[in-house]
């Protein structure tokens, strides 16, 4: 008998015969809880004091229990918990009987004990001896397996099976899984450390397992393969590659880079169209389709005066320090000549060579197109010190030879204050264009070197030869005096001679239309005009012959007989007639004589 409880009905309200209210049950019921919070359980052994045993409990009755069991009333009509309210253990001190053991995915119907697993069932469970006895015979003595997932078997002489997402999991935390889910098959190691692979030697074949993909050796190469050829393979000094090496984005090289073939080439571009060849003992050939470009940059985004934009250095090694030093040679050098803006970015291009282990600047090409020289230039024999252009010729000449059909141009020469052997040309004259062809200058001298001796000044085109000062012989000409230290311009406007008379122009008029008196007429002008005017006419010394109307040889003349005595003078009145001659016969047989009549008015 249990310990019980006080009851709460101490005026004997509950009781056989009497109406029993809600309120006498509160007090009651409060009292049996508060038994059952204060005590390890309630018992009831049927005695005349607490009333006959429960032995049947539910709402209809369905639990039983009795001294030896508790059972359902009916077979196979009551669950021990459900999915979602669940018992945590059980615990069993006999033999479990179950028809069927339900696992997550699958079913447990029996476990068999069978050492050669002849049953070969999907749901029955082997004993831990029955799988060690099968494994041994199986594989040879192998370890004893702890498991076998539910949807596994064991196939005697291939191995264990496992369906799709069905995993091997090892570690205490299942830190590794080895499964199959259908597509893929997988290793997950998403524990802590690494996946590791022990092996001397670790290949990896194809399918068939006919044909190499990888090759793993100890101490040795690491071989990769395409399609049974290998095309990655390492050795003691590095790694070897056959074929074609495509890069996507960067390649990043710790030291050396080597292209041992004296015909390689590195490509450049989409299409290739630059490319850097080696050439043997010599360097490296650069070509790009439209002409190659080097182009060097800075990676300072503000840029400053006295910044270097860009830079290439001569180097060689310092053999006699016994060093792989190396000592610079010579530079040229973009430097910033101010700070870059949008509308500002004014660059020099600066030369340097070394001298006692120091870059010193030569030469500086301004952005405004001035050469600044440190010192002097020496071309091939020429000097340029300062101000002054000395020959280190043998023979001290200064020759400046055009190429071609070039020109030397000289934009301004004073020679010897403007003087050449005592002849002024002009201090300080102006020179647009000096064309030297076999005339050589030297000192105060012009020397014609042409097989001729002559010297020509030619202008261009419709150009003029301008002398500003001509002294020529104390201003003669062939002892013909034209002024003293007379000016010259090229294009006279008047030439006054001795007698005082003035020449303005030489003009070449055939009609003489100008009519000038102080012009003088070409030769072929004079003959043209002269022609124009006496027609068709010739004159000679003794008379006048007139072709006529019609050019053939009868011709009419005017014949002048040679004066014996005195002068001859024929006068014509001012008027206008015809001079008309005929033969007049006289009376006198065979006499005859000349008659003219002229008919004036």
């Amino acid at each position: 008998m249990g310990q019980g409880y006080v009851r709460n009905d101490t005026i004997n309200n509950i009781a056989d015969g009497n109406i029993i209210n809600a309120s006498d049950f509160d007090g009651e019921y409060d009292a049996i809880e508060a038994a059952f919070n204060s005590s390890s359980g309630h018992t009831h052994d049927g005695t005349a004091g607490e009333g006959g045993v429960v032995t049947v409990l539910g709402p209809a009755q369905d639990f039983v229990a009795t001294t030896t069991e508790i059972k359902p009333k009916a077979n196979n009509t009551l669950d021990i918990g459900t999915s979602a309210l669940q018992f945590k253990d059980l615990f069993l001190d006999g033999t479990a009987n179950v028809d069927g053991l339900a696992m997550p995915t699958t079913t447990v119907t029996d476990i068999l004990d069978e050492d050669n697993m002849s049953t070969d069932s999907a749901t029955a469970l082997a004993t831990q001896q029955s799988i060690k006895a099968y494994v041994d015979t199986a594989v040879g003595g192998a370890n004893e397996l702890s498991e076998i997932l539910s949807n596994g078997n064991i196939t005697a002489g291939t191995g264990i099976d496992f369906i799709d997402n069905d995993k091997l999991r090892l570690g205490t935390g299942n830190d590794l899984e080895i499964y199959h889910n259908a597509s893929n098959s997988i290793i997950a190691d998403s524990g802590t450390g690494s996946l590791l692979v022990l092996s001397n030697n670790m290949q990896v074949q194809n399918a068939a397992g006919d044909a190499l993909q990888a090759d793993f050796t100890e101490a040795g190469a690491v071989t990769l393969y395409h399609n049974g050829s290998v095309k990655f393979a390492t050795d003691a000094a590095g790694a070897n590659i056959t074929g074609q090496l495509d890069i996507s984005t960067d390649l990043n090289v710790g030291n050396d880079l080597t292209l041992g073939s004296d015909d390689a080439v590195i490509n450049l571009g989409a299409d290739s169209d630059v490319t850097i060849t080696h050439e043997p003992d010599k360097g490296i050939q650069a070509k790009a389709a439209t002409g190659f470009e080097l182009n060097l940059q800075t990676a300072k985004v503000s840029v400053e005066a006295t910044n270097v934009l860009g830079k290439i250095t001569f180097n060689a090694p310092n053999e006699a320090g016994g060093t792989d030093a190396l000592l610079d040679g010579a530079a040229i050098e973009a430097i910033a000549e101010d700070t870059f803006a949008s509308d500002n970015n004014s660059t020099a291009l600066v030369f340097k060579t070394n001298t006692s282990g120091a870059a010193t600047e030569r030469m500086r090409i301004k952005s405004d197109g001035v050469v600044q020289i440190d010192t002097q230039v020496d071309i091939d024999n020429l000097t340029l010190d300062g101000n002054t252009i000395t020959s280190t010729d043998t023979n001290g000449n200064i020759v400046l030879t055009p190429n071609g059909t070039g020109e030397v141009d000289i934009s301004k020469v004073d020679i010897d204050s403007g003087a050449i052997d005592a002849v002024t040309i002009g201090t300080n004259s102006a020179a647009t264009e000096l064309q030297v062809d076999n005339i050589n200058v030297n000192g105060n001298a012009i020397t014609s070197t042409d097989t001729d001796g002559n010297i020509a000044l030619t202008p261009n085109g419709t150009g003029e030869v301008d002398i500003s000062k001509v002294d020529i012989a104390a201003g003669e000409i062939d002892g013909t005096t034209i002024g003293a230290n007379s000016a010259a311009a090229g294009t006279f406007t008047g030439v006054t001679l001795a007698s005082g008379a003035t020449v303005t122009a030489i003009l070449d008029e055939d009609n003489m239309s100008t009519d000038s008196d102080t012009a003088l007429a070409t030769q072929q002008s004079i003959k043209a005009y002269v022609a124009s005017q006496v027609s068709g006419a010739t004159v000679t010394a003794t008379g006048i012959t007139f072709e006529g109307a019609t050019a053939d040889s009868i011709t009419t003349s005017f014949a002048i007989a040679d004066p014996q005595s005195s002068n001859k003078t024929f006068t014509f009145a001012d008027e206008t007639g015809t001079v008309a001659t005929r033969e007049y016969v006289t009376a006198n047989a065979g006499d005859g004589g000349i008659a003219m009549a002229i008919a004036l008015g």
